[in-house]
């Protein structure tokens, strides 16, 4: 059968000879369909778009939030909540997903998780109260975490090794063009309809992505075995996965060495330590920790923990330096991206593609190398930089598209087809708490490297004498050509000199914390070049 036949060996066995030989449980329609010359690329162009509506979700929400407080008068903290659950919903799913898969095979766990995602999305939408849009939100979160470790799987399933790159090209398409596209359509949303309509544009596209998947995807239940759930390693995983969520997301608005977050750090530690034994002693792991013993996949996680936090520090230091900083508005910024994300997903395919018939650490890193770059040529701006260097440096941003595929491809094309959906679960959860920190630690390296860099320019500038007083001078001369007298002009002088020292101590911040994620970029790329088996693709 074409999708199924030209798989990856298991075991010195090709899959299409395995699944020959095992009872399999189909659906008429999806039979025939999955016969069909083309049908891989359905499945792909299908999953695609379930990971288009996931990605779009992770940045739609933020630009509504004013709006959203005042709807449905909510503090502060609750709309913090309203951000955060997601997360912990996806994190506490992603864990069971080798599980579910192995109960209802991948098509129904997908379809499943997609309509579950859609139909909560209606109901943030209908949301009447801030506790009542957090439940909904812990809903959507669940239903998310399973569609891109899901997706994954099934692409590894309906492509040959040959071709794994460029399927995972276009699968990237979708969770490319998402978190961009989120805040400009989000923001247009917001101000010509209502906050509530960036959860229903969810309905119809969730709605087709269902419908595709229903008539498109084989109901393949080959693979199902009977395997009880480690609930013991679910729960300990998850109030791992989730202090370590709130404490970092948290961290900057309580203080890191309060009790709180302390706290919560404490308490990932224990559930970190009592989960690893339980998975190594456990008769029936929720996670097969083994799979680490797979260099190619060991390192490929590294790769990804670097991929993850650099990647989100830099997703919330470019739009803040653009709109905090040069004070474009959110609708300008997107615009000046737009020319960088479009690239980013064309080069996706089109990699993924390459990847196939040349070494893929190739493309890991010249990708990293212009991700580097473009945090390099940030850090080097002047204050007033032009609008041409900015889209220029946001362009060559745009070579993390010849991350993605490659990074999936050699991650996870070592491993046998039913340890896959399990991998890519534990990829995704890396990745995400490694953004996470990313994000926490961009927050906390700008604020910190602000407040230092101003104090320095203050004590500098208080040393200088004859040069303060020379400013002084001056401005005081310019305030009164402008019709201030008497008191007020030291008055607006001091306020002249110190947005002076904050805007220069800030433009230096951001320097700075653009050079740390540039060499967490180049640190990508070593690591890269680290990963086993690049020069063969075709096992």
């Amino acid at each position: 059968m074409i999708g199924y036949d030209a798989a990856p060996e298991v075991k010195g066995e090709p899959m299409g000879e395995a699944l020959r030989s095992q009872p399999r449980t189909w659906s008429a329609r999806s039979t025939s369909f999955a016969e069909h010359p083309n049908y891989r690329w359905w499945v792909t162009w299908t999953i695609m778009l379930g990971a288009f509506l996931f990605a779009l979700d992770t940045t739609i929400v933020n630009i509504a939030i004013p709006k959203i407080m005042t709807s449905i008068s909510a503090d502060l903290n609750q709309i913090q909540w309203v951000l955060i659950i997601y997360l912990i919903g996806m994190a506490v799913i992603m864990p069971t997903v080798g599980w579910l898969s192995d109960i209802i095979g991948y098509k129904w766990l997908y379809t499943g998780s997609l309509a579950l995602f859609t139909l909560s999305s209606a109901l943030c939408g209908m949301a009447w109260s801030p506790h009542s849009l957090i439940f909904f939100r812990f809903i959507q979160g669940l239903g998310a975490g399973s569609i891109a470790p899901t997706a994954m799987a099934i692409i590894f399933r309906v492509f040959p090794p040959q071709q794994r790159g460029l399927g995972m090209g276009i699968y990237s398409l979708g969770w490319t063009f998402g978190p961009i596209l989120g805040p400009t359509l989000g923001g247009y949303l917001t101000d010509t309809i209502s906050w509530r309509a960036i959860f229903y544009i969810n309905i119809p596209i969730g709605v087709i992505g269902v419908g595709l998947a229903i008539a498109v995807m084989a109901a393949d239940l080959s693979h199902r075995r009977s395997r009880r759930l480690d609930l013991l390693g679910l729960v300990t995983m998850a109030t791992f996965v989730v202090t370590v969520l709130l404490a970092l997301s948290q961290g900057n608005i309580e203080g890191w060495n309060s009790h709180y977050i302390l706290s919560l750090f404490l308490i990932a530690a224990g559930a970190l330590a009592l989960f690893l034994a339980v998975e190594l002693w456990g008769r029936d792991p929720l996670v097969d920790l083994r799979l680490y013993r797979n260099p190619t996949y060991a390192v490929a996680t590294l790769v990804g923990v670097f991929l993850g936090f650099a990647m989100f520090a830099q997703n919330l230091l470019v739009p803040l330096f653009l709109e905090d900083y040069l004070e474009y508005t959110a609708l300008q910024a997107a615009i000046l991206m737009l020319p960088g994300v479009v690239l980013t997903g064309a080069f996706s395919p089109l990699v993924g593609h390459w990847s196939d018939q040349l070494n893929p650490r190739l493309f890991l890193v010249l990708g990293f190398l212009l991700a580097a770059a473009s945090s390099f040529w940030f850090a080097w701006m002047g204050p007033q930089p032009e609008e041409s260097t900015l889209i220029w440096a946001l362009i060559v941003r745009a070579g993390l598209g010849f991350v993605f595929p490659p990074l999936l491809n050699l991650g996870l094309r070592t491993l046998a087809r039913d340890e896959i959906s399990a991998a890519s679960g534990l990829l995704n959860i890396t990745r995400q708490i490694a953004g996470m920190a990313g994000i926490a630690a961009a927050g906390v390296l700008l604020e910190r490297w602000h407040y230092t860099h101003h104090l320095t320019a203050s004590e500098h500038l208080a040393l200088s004498g004859r040069g303060l007083d020379r400013t002084e001078q001056l401005l005081g001369w310019l305030l009164r050509t402008t019709g201030d007298v008497g008191e007020l002009v030291p008055i607006k002088l001091h306020a002249a000199l110190d947005r002076y020292l904050t805007l220069q101590s800030l433009v230096v911040a951001y320097q700075d914390c653009f050079i740390f994620v540039g060499w967490l970029f180049v640190g990508a790329a070593v690591a890269s070049l680290c990963i086993p088996g690049g020069a063969d693709n075709h096992t």
